[in-house]
């Protein structure tokens, strides 16, 4: 009965974290004619070993580099705030071999700071780009928030409610 207990406790409260892939599909509107619009998706297609191995990270926070954790290249950038965007607009050496930057949200305030992927510099290996949201979040706020979205990176997004 113990068990019992334990096993459907342990169902209940566990949470699944989907994380969701923003991609490209083309709309055909007259002959010859294309309008490219991102849809979300569930996907398995996610990085993970980027996300949770231990690769080498740059975090950055209030305009600047916070701290630097790793050995070798940093392959991960990670924002914890929304306000240090424009740090990244000067190229550092750091950047070389990101492969994933990923996204802090907090709260929808946190939206009012679009991230411009186009004013980023010497990213020349980033494949990835991860909103963490905080909150619920709908795909037109994502894509208000990302401003010149390359069509070479691939958007990925979770939501969830901290408790």
């Amino acid at each position: 009965m113990i068990i019992l207990i334990g096993l459907f406790s342990g169902t209940v409260f566990s949470q699944e974290n989907v994380i969701h892939n923003l991609s490209d599909r083309d709309l055909t509107v007259t002959q010859g004619a294309s309008i490219h619009k991102r849809s979300s998706n569930d996907t398995s297609e996610f990085p993970y070993d980027l996300l949770y191995n231990l690769n080498s990270t740059v975090f950055v926070k209030n305009n600047g580099i916070l701290n630097v954790e790793g050995v070798g290249a940093p392959v991960v950038l990670k924002f914890l705030d929304t306000q240090s965007f424009n740090f990244v607009s000067k190229r550092n050496a750091l950047y070389n071999k990101i492969e994933l930057i990923t996204i802090n949200l907090t709260s929808e305030n946190d939206l009012r700071n679009t991230f411009d992927v186009a004013a980023i510099r010497g990213f020349s290996h980033l494949k990835y780009i991860y909103l963490k949201c905080e909150f619920p979040i709908s795909e037109n706020q994502i894509r208000s928030f990302l401003k010149n979205a390359d069509p070479e990176i691939i958007f990925f997004y979770s939501s969830y409610k901290r408790s």
